[in-house]
C-alpha cells in the first residue's frame, strides 16, 4: 500500500518579492506504504459462543519529513506508526442460564429477571512498541548504537535504555548547525509494547413487549498492565531515558439502554 502525504518544505526566493521577508510553500511530496502478513481464525458464533484469533506481522514505512532542511526529497524511514506484531483474541459467550437458554429454562420469572439472559465479552490486544526517535542529539553520539538497547531484565521506568552508550549530554557543547546523516527513527529501538485486557458483561431485560432494557458493564485493561509511554530521548534533559508516563490503568464503566 503506498498513499501520497503532504510534507511541509520552507523555501526562502530573497529579491523576488521584497515585501515578503519569506515565502513557505507545501509540496505534496511526501509518502508512506506498509507490507503485511494478515493471518485471522474464527469460529463463528454457534453453541451460545463465538472465537476470532488475528495477527499482523507488519512493516510501515514513510517519507513525510526531510532529514535536513535543504534537502531535495523526503527522507525514508521507519514509520511512527510501525508495530511489527500484533495479536487480537476476542470471545463471545452466551452464559447457558435463563429462558430460552439451556439452563434454568423453568426459573422463576424474579430470578431469571436477575440471573438469566447474561452474555460476556473479552478481548485481548498485544502489540510490538513504537520506535524511538533521538532527534538531533545523533550529532553528538560517539558510541555503537547496538551498545543502547537493554535486555529486558534490565529496563526500568528510570532507565529503559543505555544512556551512557555514547551520548554527549553537555548541552553547552550541543553544535550551531550540522548536517545530518543518521535516520530519524531505528527499528531495533523501540518502546515498551502494549498489553491489554477488555472485558464486559451484557445483560437484556424485556419489561414489556415493547420496553426493552440493556445494561452494560465494562472493565477496560482488566488485568492492570502498565502500558508504559515512550521513554525521554532528549539528551540534554534530566529525564533522559526515563518514562513518566502510562495508558489508563484499569478502569470501569456501566451504562444502562432503554429501547421502547
Amino acid at each position: 500500500m503506498r498513499r501520497a502525504l503532504s510534507s511541509q518544505a520552507p523555501r526562502s526566493t530573497p529579491g523576488m518579492y521584497p515585501q515578503f521577508g519569506a515565502v513557505a510553500v507545501n509540496v505534496p511530496t511526501g509518502y508512506s506504504w506498509c507490507h503485511s502478513l494478515q493471518t485471522r481464525l474464527e469460529r463463528r458464533f454457534s453453541k451460545a459462543y463465538a472465537l476470532m484469533l488475528a495477527y499482523t506481522w507488519s512493516k510501515s514505512m514513510e517519507a513525510t519529513e526531510y532529514l535536513n532542511a535543504l534537502d531535495t526529497a523526503p527522507y525514508e524511514s521507519i514509520s511512527t506508526f510501525d508495530r511489527p506484531h500484533r495479536l487480537v483474541v476476542s470471545g463471545i459467550w452466551e452464559v447457558p442460564v435463563g429462558r430460552g437458554r439451556h439452563l434454568g429454562g423453568s426459573l422463576p420469572k424474579a430470578v431469571d429477571f436477575v440471573a438469566g439472559g447474561w452474555q460476556l465479552n473479552g478481548i485481548m490486544q498485544r502489540q510490538s512498541g513504537a520506535p524511538l526517535a533521538f532527534g538531533d542529539v545523533w550529532t553528538l553520539f560517539t558510541g555503537d548504537t547496538k551498545s543502547i538497547n537493554l535486555p529486558k531484565s534490565e529496563r526500568s521506568v528510570d532507565r529503559w535504555f543505555n544512556t551512557a552508550a555514547g551520548f554527549n549530554r553537555n548541552n553547552a557543547q550541543a553544535l550551531a548547525s550540522n548536517y545530518r546523516v543518521s535516520a530519524l527513527r531505528f527499528s531495533g529501538i523501540r518502546g515498551d509494547g502494549q498489553s491489554r485486557w477488555d472485558l464486559s458483561a451484557i445483560k437484556n431485560f424485556k419489561v414489556t413487549e415493547r420496553w426493552k432494557v440493556q445494561f452494560r458493564a465494562e472493565c477496560l485493561n482488566a488485568m492492570n498492565h502498565p502500558n508504559l509511554f515512550a521513554p525521554n530521548t532528549t539528551s540534554s534533559s534530566t529525564a533522559f531515558g526515563t518514562i513518566t508516563g502510562q495508558d489508563v490503568p484499569r478502569s470501569w464503566q456501566m451504562a444502562l439502554r432503554i429501547t421502547f
